[in-house]
């Protein structure tokens, strides 16, 4: 069977809704219901099975309320993941029984949850760190018997609180990189964490089902600080080494997209004084089993740059679908 995979960055839809010590309701401004409905039809227009969220609101009744209203109940509710008011969700199709979901027990989600050894500060001395956000990963099971794991990502932000300020100010600038490159230690110790738990499910079985989706917060390419200060790309640590070919996901969308819709956000980039940046964020990896079936692709996806301009822009990243033969 075929699954259509969608994934997206949906902004703050915590602000959508009224405080956490009130029942779930949206807030009552023209301005929100206007959004809401325009997402819902990027939703509606990509008519994916399972559509994976980042930056979903803080309670799931919220998620459900949004789902009911805007999407005429027509996806179960999955999650959410993560922590704060920037929660992970998955949505799964409920008009159709060829989808059974279910997230991980809590043994399962132990490896994510649980914080781990690793040096981020400058001391390199290993300390005790946890996710940010932890995934969301979600067991998938088809009518025809196949199981598919799905991985929800959101990691560790770049950003730096005052960052242009501070870079601008060459009294600081010591100080904006001291952070930056902490924060991308964090970032990368995350994406460690994941790869690590992709190797376990491929040393377990290396035909195994695996999607991993979100907003990895980098991309192709090499930035001013993994050129001057040696750190990771984080997409190719999820992605795995060419050392083991078996076990490295394939990209759904980088290869079938024109090098110009080849990004999912645009910002302002001070460091390399780059106005309006085409930044590739957000992605959906396959593993091997997936990608291919014998010789010939059977996974093939893109960035959905129309429908996000027809609804009117209404996010700051732009969402990606991807067709899987399962």
């Amino acid at each position: 069977m075929e699954l259509r995979v969608a994934n997206w960055n949906i902004k703050w839809m915590n602000k959508w809704f009224v405080g956490d010590n009130e029942k779930p309701s949206f807030k009552n401004c023209h301005k929100i219901a206007d959004l809401a409905s325009r997402v819902a039809k990027v939703i509606k227009k990509m008519d994916a099975d399972l559509i994976n969220i980042q930056e979903g609101p803080s309670r799931k009744e919220e998620m459900e309320l949004f789902v009911k209203d805007f999407l005429r109940d027509k996806y179960e509710v999955i999650g959410p993941g993560g922590k704060g008011q920037q929660k992970l969700y998955t949505l799964a199709r409920n008009d159709t029984k060829a989808l059974k979901c279910s997230v991980l027990n809590k043994e399962d989600m132990d490896f994510f949850n649980s914080c781990w050894d690793v040096a981020i500060k400058s001391n390199f001395r290993p300390e005790k760190y946890c996710f940010t956000r932890p995934p969301l990963v979600v067991r998938v099971k088809t009518v025809s018997d196949r199981e598919l794991r799905l991985l929800n990502l959101h990691l560790k932000s770049k950003y730096v609180h005052e960052g242009e300020k501070m870079w601008k100010d060459e009294c600081e600038r010591e100080k904006f990189v001291k952070k930056a490159v902490k924060a991308r230690r964090r970032i990368s110790a995350e994406a460690m964490r994941v790869r690590e738990y992709l190797n376990a499910l491929f040393a377990a079985d290396r035909k195994v089902n695996i999607v991993v989706t979100g907003d990895l917060n980098d991309g192709p390419g090499l930035d001013y600080f993994e050129r001057s200060y040696l750190t990771h790309n984080i997409a190719d640590q999820i992605g795995g080494s060419p050392n083991s070919p078996q076990q490295m996901l394939r990209h759904a969308f980088i290869d079938t997209m024109d090098k110009d819709c080849n990004y999912t956000a645009v910002f302002d980039d001070f460091i390399e004084n780059i106005k309006e940046k085409k930044v590739l964020l957000d992605h959906i990896l396959v593993s091997p089993n997936l990608f291919w079936t014998g010789k010939k692709r059977t996974t093939v996806g893109k960035i959905e740059h129309k429908i996000f301009k027809k609804f009117g822009s209404p996010s700051d990243h732009r969402p990606q679908t991807a067709t899987i033969k399962i």
